[in-house]
């Protein structure tokens, strides 16, 4: 009987250390570790922007010889990257014979460049653009585009540009009314010189 009763108190004294214990723990402060994550913001230059950003253009294949299908090709390419500094080399690549502008400016890059940046005028865009249209012979044989700029452009050629968003029917109405296409034009000869880029009269 005494051997039961030390085993009952035993067991008594045992459970009274287990909520001593756990009463214990529950009193022990809690440490929480929180990770916290911090994005740093890295400002970046903006980008320089230009006409042909967002442009989505393919250039249709054309019946041409070959040093004029390969200039067009990489005048194409150069315009919708707005790559000035192609553009002129491939300008001056034949000779310097290059005509950009009827103004004073010596560098088409720079010339190109500046109209860009004011925005009032879109070179690389009208560029791009007119080289996916038909292309004409002009007076010196060469090849050019668009085909409005011909003595006799037809309905069709005056129609492509305003379907192409590079003229507003006004504006085309006004060259009509001038009597030629005065807009951005461009032409190659026979042999793939590059010879000019320029609109106005």
């Amino acid at each position: 009987m005494r051997f039961v009763l030390a085993a009952v108190l035993a067991l008594a004294l045992t459970g009274c250390g287990s909520d001593a214990g756990n009463d214990a723990a529950s009193t022990q402060p809690v440490t929480v570790t929180e990770t916290v994550t911090q994005t740093e913001t890295v400002s970046q230059e903006p980008e320089v922007t230009c006409s042909t950003s967002g442009l989505r253009l393919t250039l249709p294949e054309q019946e041409l010889p070959a040093e004029v299908a390969d200039v067009r090709k990489r005048v194409f390419d150069a315009a919708v990257a707005c790559d000035y500094d192609t553009l002129e080399q491939l300008a001056l690549e034949k000779g310097a014979g290059f005509t950009f502008s009827y103004g004073g400016q010596a560098d088409a890059s720079d010339y190109w460049r500046t109209l860009e940046a004011e925005g009032t005028e879109k070179p690389m865009r009208a560029l791009a653009t007119i080289l996916t249209l038909p292309y004409t012979r002009n007076e010196s044989g060469s090849y050019a585009w668009p085909t409005a700029y011909s003595e006799r452009p037809t309905e069709e050629a005056w129609q492509a540009l305003v379907d192409a968003g590079l003229y507003t029917q006004d504006e085309i109405d006004s060259m009509k009314t001038a009597g030629s296409y005065l807009g951005w034009r461009t032409a190659i000869t026979a042999d793939g010189d590059w010879q000019f880029f320029v609109a106005g009269d």
